[in-house]
């Protein structure tokens, strides 16, 4: 008889769609998958001399979570750049980046991200600023919300950029008060003209950060991601999965723009499998709320526009039409009302080639809704992809530019109403990537995930049961990997997580210092809290 390699017996069910009976209190791991679930007594029974036995103390097992929004080679690479997220103040900031230029090379590149100027009280970072730190070396340093670059002026002479440059389509080159000469920052489309100039970094380089990374995210119970990345990024992920070093399960979706120049569309056959595949492509509609650049019905309170349409109705019609004939998913970024509106629309266009092929469509952020557009997600099959934490950041701008509309912004339980399926992620590295307190805030709606402070619109808030199906089982269906994960059931791949709390019938503030005790992924244990 061939015995479990692992036993997890005297456990809290949850399967990734409900919580079980309470008799229902061990599973068996044979290999790589599950091979049963019972009652401690019949599960013990069939133990063998080389079954691990793993006591959980009635705390909670389920499936190991997904985050279905990651960039994961850039939060990777982000370990080696200038980091000036924790910077309260533009002098923080100056300070952090004369550190940076002081360790490198005049004529190389400085490249560094996470500034906000919505913390920084009433200035504006502008092109002298960096100037006046070097302008030996070229300085580019992305905003926290990715949608707003900061560049010094050898940055904006190697890219062309000058005051007879026109505004890119889906960009905009901010400008000095002559209305004419860049002033340093550059939005949306515009930075993708930076971007061009800076090489990627080699593999060799990169994999002791992505290796860290692969742990960290078990550390928290993740054994898979969604994320969205160039094919560079791809090719790095094939090439590790092919030599045994992939940590992390890899659903991929690649830049929309390779559906026209067909770079992807041999990949995009490429069926992969459970541990690495390319599921579909990533457009963007329009900005962000950090940097007022979001598609918007009607202005943002205190503007006197209403953001910036990255992507045209004609364009967006393009691309989908060519991703469903290729069988392929697509996740569109869409944050203001009109975006999302753009892209419900757009998705109703192919909303036949789509049921026959079964894709799945999903909109990520899904941030602000006008309330006639909540049902339209559930009616076309499209899956809102959302992220908690940027609520727990994003509560004093709701109050600050939408007011009343704020009602409709990260409107999860009003979406969950009206039958949409929710998948959750972090958007790592624009937020962490730990779900706890990502769950703790799709909860509780609470600013900076602190208990003290006040619930934005409480009547929003889910339920513990939606939070995890929409970590486990859902981000397994939005990958079309629901026979083999996301789930506890006989068969399933063996990806587990044993936390060191119960969770259900606990104060929701238990999330915010709950520890899984262990990880496994494909049967193996990948991480044990010692």
């Amino acid at each position: 008889m061939h015995h479990p390699s692992y036993i997890f017996h005297n456990c809290t069910v949850f399967d990734g769609k409900t919580l079980l009976s309470p008799e229902i209190t061990a599973v068996a791991v044979r290999g790589g998958a599950i091979e049963l679930l019972g009652t401690d007594k019949d599960i013990l029974n069939i133990a063998g001399p080389e079954t691990t036995i793993v006591d959980a103390e009635l705390n909670l097992l389920l499936p190991a979570l997904m985050d279905s929004h990651t960039h994961l080679s850039m939060y990777a690479a982000r370990k080696l750049q200038v980091d000036l997220a924790p910077c309260k103040s533009l002098d923080e900031a100056i300070e952090v980046i004369k550190a940076g230029v002081e360790r490198s090379a005049e004529g190389e590149w400085v490249v560094g991200y996470g500034w906000d100027k919505n913390v920084w009280g009433d200035v504006q970072p502008t092109r002298q600023i960096l100037d006046a730190i070097s302008t030996r070396h070229f300085i580019s340093l992305q905003s926290k919300d990715w949608h707003s670059l900061w560049v010094n002026t050898p940055v904006l002479a190697i890219c062309g950029i000058d005051g007879t440059s026109r505004d890119p389509e889906g960009g905009t080159i901010l400008r000095e008060e002559d209305g004419m000469q860049p002033n340093g920052i550059l939005q949306e489309n515009a930075c993708t003209i930076v971007f061009n100039q800076i090489a990627p970094m080699p593999l060799s380089e990169l994999y002791p950060a992505l290796k860290e990374t692969f742990a960290e995210y078990h550390r928290f119970g993740i054994t898979g991601v969604h994320s969205v990345e160039t094919n560079y990024d791809f090719a790095n992920y094939n090439r590790l999965y092919s030599e045994g070093k992939l940590g992390l399960r890899i659903f991929f979706y690649f830049p929309g723009v390779h559906l026209r120049d067909n770079t992807f569309t041999e990949s995009a056959s490429y069926a992969g499998n459970s541990f690495l595949k390319i599921c579909g492509a990533k457009l963007f509609m329009d900005g962000t709320l950090g940097s007022q650049t979001a598609d918007m019905l009607q202005p943002l309170q205190g503007l006197d526009h209403t953001g910036i349409p990255v992507l045209t109705e004609a364009d967006l019609e393009d691309y989908l039409k060519r991703a469903a004939e290729q069988g392929l998913s697509c996740a569109i970024h869409a944050i203001g009302d009109a975006a999302n509106r753009k892209t419900l629309d757009g998705f109703a266009g192919i909303a036949e080639i789509s049921k026959e092929k079964g894709l799945r469509h999903r909109i990520e952020h899904a941030q602000m809704l006008h309330p006639d557009d909540i049902s339209r997600f559930a009616e076309l099959n499209v899956m809102a992809s959302v992220q908690p934490l940027h609520l727990a950041a994003d509560i004093p701008m709701i109050e600050r530019y939408l007011g009343d509309r704020g009602q409709y912004a990260y409107a999860f339980k009003s979406l969950q109403q009206a039958g949409a399926k929710l998948v959750f992620g972090s958007d790592t590295p624009v937020e962490s990537f730990d779900p706890w307190k990502a769950i703790y805030t799709a909860m509780q709606r609470r600013y900076l995930c602190e208990p003290k402070n006040r619930s934005h619109q409480p009547n929003e808030g889910l339920a513990l049961s939606d939070c995890l199906e929409a970590y486990t089982a859902a981000g397994a269906y939005a990958a079309s990997e629901e026979q083999n994960l996301g789930r506890i059931k006989p068969g399933r791949l063996a990806d587990l997580v044993l936390l060191d709390k119960k969770l259900f019938n606990e104060e929701p503030e238990v999330l915010l210092e709950v520890k899984p005790r262990m990880t496994m992924q494909n049967g193996r244990i990948v991480y044990q809290n010692s």
